[in-house]
């Protein structure tokens, strides 16, 4: 059995997201609620436990996962950055990788069986070289994971071809250089986002490259890009987005307070794959 703690239960949304995990799983998991509410039916679908403020919440939560009574840490309404906080504090021992990063699992409606990783629109402001290094090689254990032998990551930039004024563009090119040598992976920039994941682009515009429009792996300069291409495709071209925090030893299954129940559903499948529970 597998035990999801969720900070922050009071939003039908969560309700909901319960529901279609229950109906999916059944018996193999099952979840606890920490919240600050005092509406909440404390046998409805989950163990509840209440709490005096939204930093209480977040406490209580990462202590239960801390302690090794649960399996999986979800935020529900809650800001972030509180639950971020209370997850990277010292006397919970629950960082694993030396940089925490944020993944998305994107499924486009559009195109049959098409999805990819989107990396790092809530966690790194700004990465510089090595951050951006940390950020790919947390990826990789997400895409392995997920069955991808040698994902192709995409680094993005405005265009593809080099241009040392700007600076996501050198960045791609630092990182590439890195990984040059790695067989576990084809990492690949500076790349359009229309080259890295449209064919139909590569046709138009000629383009030959180790990634014509088939990336596994999207990994973005800054988290106003990531944010931006997260909420787009989620509200405006009907995708699936599913999105969690990897780094810490549980994984943390992180979405907007305004994502739905079924965005929140797809969260939980891709955190329960890095727990090899199938899906």
């Amino acid at each position: 059995m597998t035990v999801v703690v969720i900070a922050g239960g009071s939003q039908p949304e969560i309700v909901e997201f319960v529901n279609l995990a229950k109906n999916f799983y059944g018996e193999k998991l099952q979840f606890v609620v920490f919240d600050k509410a005092d509406n909440i039916d404390p046998n409805h679908f989950w163990t509840y436990y209440h709490c005096a403020n939204d930093q209480e919440v977040a406490q209580q939560a990462v202590n239960y996962v801390a302690t090794g009574s649960g399996q999986v840490l979800m935020k529900g309404l809650i800001q972030s950055h509180i639950l971020l906080k209370a997850l990277v504090q010292d006397k919970f021992d629950l960082k694993k990788q030396i940089l925490l990063s944020h993944i998305a699992l994107i499924k486009l409606p559009q195109v049959a069986n098409r999805s990819f990783l989107l990396t790092d629109g809530a966690m790194n402001i700004a990465p510089t070289t090595t951050t951006m290094i940390e950020i790919v090689d947390n990826v990789l254990v997400v895409a392995h994971k997920l069955g991808m032998v040698q994902p192709k990551i995409a680094l993005i930039s405005s265009a593809e071809n080099f241009n040392p004024k700007m600076p996501s563009s050198v960045l791609a090119k630092e990182v590439a250089k890195h990984f040059q040598d790695r067989t576990t992976s084809l990492v690949f920039g500076p790349l359009s986002l229309d080259l890295a994941l449209s064919p139909q682009a590569v046709q138009r515009k000629h383009y030959h490259g180790p990634i014509m429009g088939d990336a596994d792996v999207i990994v973005v300069p800054n988290i106003d890009t990531g944010n931006v291409l997260y909420k787009a495709f989620a509200l405006f071209a009907g995708a699936q987005v599913g999105g969690m925090i990897t780094g810490a030893k549980v994984p943390v299954i992180l979405t907007s307070r305004s994502d739905t129940a079924q965005s929140k559903f797809y969260s939980l499948q891709l955190a329960l794959r890095q727990l090899d529970i199938e899906v």
